[in-house]
């Protein structure tokens, strides 16, 4: 058997959460995106048509958000990468540049010493942005286990002895990964052993105390944690206790964000993540209210699309400009969540990571992330606007200038086709509707709407990577012409750079017919179809803590009553299960020929959500199904494509219960987002519920899928 489960997993920091609807990016107040289907404003010429982007002046929030970087890759060792990036970065006008992460708790494989105090504070002066500087908790500057009194004289050096008037500091790096991994001299190995939130607290409370005995006036960021902020989540809530333990020391709360692995970054992926960054700082913030401190500023002091080093460059992969585009939703969402800043993972690292915005020494090629900032720099205001309708695939955000004489907006495009956009401000004096623009696929735009009636606009998509010159000027009518390719890696990562043949590794095979569930026997977890060499076998899959679901074979043997539900979650997490049938065979099923799939539905959802899912040979792992299987990962990196389909099945009735889902429709796949029907293995029905839901998420369903064919 083989169990393809269609989970949508999204991984923050060292976790996985399940998130399964594939919603597009929604809008907001505040300056959050908007992806709903208006008239698309088209037209050949270039001339005045009704606005699909439409942004509102009346209600205005004032910006709280600014945007920061991460001081990695320092080290002689590592060679320097920083050094020479000083007026790349000043030009992006970070607020503050974090001196952490493991390399700085560890001290390794250089240290953090005084003459790197120095050069640090020189760079930072350069590109005018405060220091927030780390002081260790795994190793100090000898290898010795560090003291308090240690993190007290890197107090006094700065701002004692030189005088810095460093600001910031922060206690430890993700204290939440102590436990299971970051020894000094073996990184895969527990650093602290049996680590707590209580140790922290008590570590924290030490050096505070010893640090601002020397320099009163200095403020506390932290925690940083790497990902254990799930709330009502037991062990992997460190935030609360924390909060709860030591809350009073920190002026800034901080949090890390990584929502894929490098397996997992794909443009599908990328493109639904603003929802569930919303839904994880909305939780946060949540913790932060019940735990008394609801009034702290929020940080993300870490962020990127990825975690780890990218051998394979999927479409949305740090460095490629499906990276950029998800930067600058993140950039978005954070300022419409407010929170204090948002700061990239990393400013300069080798290409084979490619986590920093800046390509490596010594040509220093700024990389698509680095654009999105840019636009950042210069076409966001201090005063956030609302944004009411944009096209699906498309997110706003909108602001006014300091001078409140002008509109400036950006726009993402996720649709992998040209985007016909054209403009309204309404709520000014003056509304006029901006000719309409055409946004490349895949790109970023940057808008600038005087209220005299002047356009300005700028792009930057593909076209501009391989170029290496950077956004290119945005006419109405029709979008950039094609620029010169300045040659491999010139300007970031290409897509499928570095990756191995990614071919299907099955043979195919065809159907004598569309049917799917005929000649059924069977119930309970082991239901089968059809006859040899065409059968149908079936499995059952669902997250910890929850139970399979259950199926029986209907009476005529043309379909299945499936039965399954939640009880009340334990977690934001574990809630999904679902019932599939796999092509029983070495071969994969071409169903090119068709459409899609069709099912008739009858029976109760209960108040669960429902989704249908599909898997294709290049989704499938190979470590689950080493015939057939093309991904070179695990079922939480490698899984196929779903629709949800809650309201098709709730709106079905005995005239008209068939539901028919189009292969078109199938999306979130990863590595691969869309579906391949021609070496298709399996096909699925998945239930899921929230912590939302009416009683905490309980839900319960019996519902029959009969019937089940191509069309």
């Amino acid at each position: 058997m083989t169990k393809i489960p269609n989970s949508r997993w999204a991984r923050v920091g060292s976790g996985m959460f399940l998130s399964i609807l594939l919603v597009a990016v929604t809008c907001s107040d505040g300056g959050l995106g908007s992806a709903k289907d208006k008239d698309s404003g088209a037209g050949p010429d270039g001339a005045v048509n009704p606005a699909n982007v439409v942004i509102s002046a009346v209600t205005r929030t004032p910006r709280t958000t600014t945007w920061s970087v991460n001081y990695w890759q320092w080290a002689p060792t590592y060679g320097s990468y920083v050094a020479g990036t000083e007026s790349l970065v000043a030009a992006v006008t970070p607020s503050f540049i974090r001196v952490g992460g493991y390399n700085n708790d560890a001290n390794i494989p250089d240290v953090f010493n005084e003459g790197q105090m120095d050069a640090l504070i020189a760079y930072a002066t350069a590109i005018g942005a405060q220091p927030i500087i780390q002081v260790p908790l795994l190793a100090d500057t000898n290898g010795q286990p560090p003291t308090a009194d240690g993190a007290a004289a890197m107090v006094l050096y700065a701002n004692v002895t030189k005088d810095y008037g460093v600001r910031y500091f922060s206690i430890g790096n993700e204290p939440d990964l102590y436990a299971t991994q970051g020894l000094p001299s073996d990184a895969s190995k527990p650093a602290i052993p049996s680590y707590g939130p209580s140790d922290y607290c008590a570590t924290a409370r030490a050096y505070v105390s010893a640090m601002k005995a020397v320099d009163p006036t200095i403020l506390i960021v932290g925690p940083d944690l790497a990902w254990k902020y799930q709330a009502e989540s037991g062990a992997n809530d460190w935030l609360t206790p924390i909060l709860q333990g030591c809350g009073d020391l920190f002026d800034v709360v901080s949090i890390h964000r990584y929502p894929f692995n490098a397996a997992q970054a794909s443009l599908s992926a990328a493109a639904t993540d603003a929802a569930k960054f919303r839904a994880v700082i909305t939780s946060v913030q949540g913790i932060l209210q019940a735990t008394g401190y609801g009034q702290k500023p929020l940080a993300l002091t870490e962020m990127n699309v990825a975690y780890d080093a990218t051998t394979c460059g999927l479409d949305a992969s740090p460095g490629t400009v499906g990276s950029a585009l998800w930067l600058a939703d993140s950039l978005g969402t954070s300022m419409g969540l407010g929170l204090w800043t948002s700061a990239i993972w990393n400013i300069s690292d080798p290409e084979n990571w490619s986590l920093g915005f800046i390509g490596e020494t010594s040509a220093h090629q700024p990389r698509p992330e680095y654009y999105a900032y840019l636009f950042y720099a210069q076409h966001v205001g201090p005063t956030l606007l609302g944004v009411t309708s944009a096209p699906a695939g498309v997110s706003v955000y909108a602001s006014r200038n300091a001078a409140d004489n002008a509109t400036e907006v950006i726009l993402v495009n996720w649709n992998t086709t040209t985007q016909p956009v054209a403009i309204q401000v309404t709520g000014l004096p003056s509304s006029p509707i901006s000719p309409t623009f055409q946004l490349p696929a895949v790109s970023l735009a940057a808008f600038e709407l005087a209220d005299t009636g002047a356009i300005t606009a700028w792009v930057y998509g593909e076209a501009q990577r391989v170029s290496a010159l950077g956004p290119a000027v945005l006419t109405p009518g029709t979008p950039p012409g094609a620029y010169p390719d300045a040659g491999p890696g010139a300007a970031g990562r290409t897509v499928g750079a570095g990756c191995q043949p990614g071919g299907p590794t099955c043979t195919q095979a065809i159907l004598p017919g569309p049917a799917i569930t005929t000649n059924g026997t069977g119930s309970g977890a082991k239901p089968s179809f059809g006859t040899a060499p065409n059968a149908w076998g079936s499995y059952a899959y669902a997250a910890s803590g929850q139970t399979n679901p259950t199926a029986t074979v209907t009476a005529d043997g043309n379909g299945l009553t499936i039965s399954g539900g939640f009880g009340p979650l334990d977690s934001a997490g574990a809630n999904w299960e679902g019932f599939g049938l796999y092509y029983s065979s070495s071969s994969c099923l071409d169903a090119s020929s068709y459409t899609g799939v069709k099912f008739d539905f009858s029976g109760d959802l209960g108040g669960c959500s429902f989704q249908f899912g599909a898997s294709f040979s290049r989704d499938l792992a190979n470590a689950d199904d080493p015939t057939r299987g093309a991904c070179a990962g695990t079922d939480s990196s490698c899984y196929g494509p779903a629709a949800d389909i809650t309201a098709a099945a709730r709106a079905a009735i005995p005239s008209a219960p068939t539901i028919r889902v189009p292969f078109t429709s199938l999306t979130g796949g990863m590595p691969i987002g869309t579906f391949d029907p021609s070496f298709m293995v399996s096909l699925q029905w998945q239930l899921s519920t929230t912590l939302a839901n009416p009683d905490g998420g309980t839900c319960s369903a019996l519902f029959t899928v009969a019937n089940v064919a191509f069309y």
